[in-house]
């Protein structure tokens, strides 16, 4: 995680910290205090959805270890997570679109509503691919 990603979500955990009377903030329970469509929201996407693609990673390659799948099993496999990718990377369209209407002009210095819709789908997508591949996975293990 980068320096500034770093700092960002520290000073969001420090404000939350204070606006929650007592209740720590961290990446697990962010989720739950989520709606200013901000920087924290965010960093709190996309800090889930860096989780949750480790974790895709992981449950795939558990699935590819299973006795039984064959080769062509396992390159479908392969073609879904990429096909993953390839939507996770659309998220940002928002962003793009933004500057394509006029709303926002490049070079932009700061998170807005159109990086958080961003985050927020990358968050979805990531979400149901774990969801689809504990499922998955759920078949071998029953």
């Amino acid at each position: 995680m980068g320096i500034i990603q770093n700092l960002s979500f520290s000073i969001v955990l420090c404000a939350s910290q204070l606006a929650c009377a007592g209740e720590v903030i961290t990446v697990s329970n962010c989720m739950k205090d989520l709606g200013g469509g901000g920087f924290g929201d965010f960093d709190c996407y996309e800090l889930n959805s860096t989780r949750l693609e480790a974790g895709n990673q992981k449950l795939a390659t558990q699935i590819r270890q299973t006795p039984g799948l064959s080769d062509a099993n396992k390159a479908e496999l392969d073609r879904y997570l990429r096909t993953q990718d390839d939507v996770a990377n659309a998220c940002k369209m928002a962003v793009e679109f933004s500057y394509a209407w006029g709303i926002d002009v490049p070079p932009k210095t700061h998170r807005n509503l159109y990086d958080v819709m961003g985050a927020r789908r990358h968050y979805s997508i990531r979400k149901q691919e774990n969801d689809f591949l504990r499922d998955l996975y759920s078949i071998y293990t029953g």
